[in-house]
Formats: C-alpha cells, sequence, structure tokens
C-alpha cells in the first residue's frame, strides 16, 4: 500500500472499547507468551489511575472494558474494587481473560458480587501433562476444580456472567482438543480456537504450528503488499499499568506508546500527532518503521481463513 487506505482514516471517533492492564505481573510462565522475559518494571495500577480512566471512559461514552493485557489480572489486589467502580460507574460490559490459578471460592464469591459480566479462561491443553509443561507453575487439578465451582456457583445464583474459554493450537496439544471438550465442555459457554501467533516476534512459533493444520491452510501469511492494518488503532483504547497510551495488547515493553493518560486525557490522544502517524504507516503498509509491527503475525495473517472450519474436518471437532 503506498496510498492511505480509505477505509482507515487517520482521524477516526472515540472507540467503544477499552483495555487495561491492571497489573503486568503474572504468576506463570507460558511457552507462547512473553510475559516472564519482560524486561519493564512490574507493578499494579493504583485505584487513583483507575478511577480517572474509568471517569473518563464513562464520559467518552465507552462501554466495553477489558481488565487485562500482559499479566494475570488477579493478582491484583484490588482488582473486585476496579471491576465493581467500573460497573457502578456505568461502563455496561467488563470482561477479564484469566488463567485462573490465582481463584479460590472466596473469590469466586467476589466474581459474582463484583457485578463482571465475562472471565475467559485460557486454558491450551485437554490433560494434565500437557496443560502443565505449556503453562509451567500452573496446576492442571485448580484449574479443573476453579473452572466446575464458578459454573456451579452460576448456576445456583442463576448469574448472567459468561465463561469463557481460549484455546492457543500448537503442534503440542492439537491432539488434545477432544480431551479438552470432554474435561470442560459442560462448563464453559463458548471456546475460542486460536492459531498460535508469534507475539510481535516477541515469541518463536516456528515448530509450534501444527502439521495438521498448516496442511490444509494456503496463503497462511500473505505477501507483503497484502498486509493488513491492525484494527487496533482504530477501535479501542489500550492502556498500561503505568498510565500509557499504546497501540498494542501486548506491548509488553511499552514501545508504541502515543500518550499519557497521567498527563492528556483519553478523548484529547485518541487522535493526537503522534496515533495519527502510527495510524499513517499502518494504512501506507510502512510496517518496517515499526518493528514490533513489522514482525508480527496480526497484520499478515489471511483473514479468510476460518480456522473453526478447518478444524470441522476432525472428528473431534465435530462432536463439539
Amino acid at each position: 500500500m503506498s496510498k492511505v487506505d480509505k477505509n482507515h482514516p487517520l482521524e477516526v471517533k472515540i472507540p467503544n472499547n477499552i483495555m487495561i492492564e491492571v497489573t503486568n505481573l503474572c504468576n506463570l510462565k507460558c511457552q507462547m507468551c512473553y510475559n516472564q522475559r519482560m524486561k519493564r518494571k512490574k507493578g499494579f495500577m493504583p485505584f487513583s489511575l483507575f478511577k480517572k480512566i474509568v471517569d473518563q471512559a464513562v464520559d467518552l461514552s465507552i462501554e466495553n472494558m477489558g481488565l487485562y493485557t500482559t499479566g494475570e489480572s488477579f493478582l491484583h489486589p484490588e482488582i473486585f474494587k476496579f471491576i465493581k467502580y467500573a460497573k457502578q460507574t456505568g461502563i455496561k460490559y467488563v470482561y477479564i481473560t484469566t488463567n485462573g490459578q490465582a481463584l479460590d471460592d472466596e473469590k469466586i464469591k467476589k466474581i459474582f458480587a463484583s457485578g463482571l459480566d465475562s472471565i475467559k479462561f485460557s486454558i491450551d491443553a485437554g490433560n494434565k501433562k500437557q496443560y502443565e509443561s505449556l503453562k509451567i507453575g500452573a496446576s492442571w487439578d485448580k484449574l479443573v476444580i476453579t473452572v466446575k465451582s464458578l459454573r456451579k456457583m452460576r448456576d445456583e445464583m442463576n448469574s448472567p456472567l459468561r465463561i469463557f474459554a481460549s484455546f492457543i493450537i500448537m503442534a503440542d496439544n492439537f491432539k488434545d482438543l477432544l480431551k479438552y471438550k470432554n474435561t470442560f465442555g459442560n462448563f464453559i459457554d463458548e471456546t475460542d480456537f486460536i492459531l498460535v501467533k508469534n507475539q510481535g516476534s516477541q515469541v518463536k512459533v516456528e515448530g509450534l504450528y501444527p502439521k495438521e493444520i498448516i496442511s490444509q491452510i494456503k496463503n497462511l501469511t500473505l505477501p507483503k503488499e497484502k498486509w493488513q492494518p491492525c484494527h487496533m488503532l482504530w477501535n479501542r483504547f489500550i492502556i498500561t499499568s503505568e498510565g500509557y497510551l499504546t497501540i498494542c495488547c501486548i506491548d509488553f515493553e511499552n514501545k508504541l506508546i502515543y500518550g499519557d493518560v497521567n498527563k492528556e486525557s483519553l478523548g484529547a490522544s485518541w487522535n493526537n500527532k503522534k496515533m495519527k502517524r502510527f495510524r499513517e504507516i499502518h494504512t501506507r503498509g510502512q510496517f518496517a518503521k515499526l518493528p514490533l509491527c513489522f514482525n508480527c503475525d496480526v497484520i499478515k495473517r489471511n483473514n479468510e481463513i476460518d480456522i473453526n472450519k478447518i478444524l470441522q474436518n476432525y472428528e473431534y471437532k465435530k462432536r463439539f
């Protein structure tokens, strides 16, 4: 792309979504995640900063708020206070993705009391051995107990909380899909199956792709002239635990910053000079100017490929 893409204007209206990194701390070391190699200082977002962000988000009529990006949100000592404040202040839909390892029955009760709208468990395996080898420091038994307890409490309380899961498909776990279904199928509302990505080349995925899927996919990676702008620059705010605005939810080292909520409002930042420059780089296909973007699978993947349709070729997917 040599000219600005008309479908991706440089100045756009305020988005309806915001993601907040309440912490960049994590209790696990996962094979497909950069977190434990992060050099950025680890810490928790203070409530005063969170309150400032939520208040501005509500004033901008933002409805959807994800309380996670690079870390494990339930490690934050005030996470339930955060959720409750967001809901009571006017955010319509608050959601979290978690590994579930920090949860227990007491915290599960607080999930319901806080008003959280949905929770997604990052599972990525179908058996104990595989799970604990992919997610160093995790307990399969604890995960199973936690998911079942959450579902049981939801049913008993007739709560509207939605329970989701994500399964990052790799060579090592591909054949575990049916085992995953047998374990969690009755407790999860919906599972998002995702082919492993390289997180802006921060994670090496060579050798992680399952040959059973790759053999069926033609043009998984688009030629350079067809690389597409990342949608996140147009459809959501992403805020780090320090209060920086970044264009990427996996910007572990704060390399793609365009603003600072401590100094400038959300509304003023969204179409500021630096953000519009980031959008221009993407629309012009000048990704080499942003190494994290240039090396990322997101802009290169063929969006016409439907991983769920491919999985339907396998008996264990048909039984989902």
